[in-house]
């Protein structure tokens, strides 16, 4: 995967999309990219102080 496609991925991650969504939105790569990506997104997360969290997805 180019640092393109990654930048993509990791901009739907950041939309609050779910693993099993980003599979089915790109089932050109490899489950265990996705899922690198994801994960490295969700570490690298700062925390909030405030305790509501929603996610839209507008797809």
């Amino acid at each position: 995967m180019n640092k393109k496609d990654q930048m993509t991925v990791e901009n739907f991650v950041s939309t609050g999309m779910d693993l099993e969504t980003l599979y089915a939105s790109f089932p050109d790569f490899s489950k265990e990219e996705i899922a690198e990506i994801y994960n490295n997104y969700k570490d690298n997360e700062v925390p909030t102080n405030n305790p509501t969290n929603m996610s839209i997805n507008c797809s």
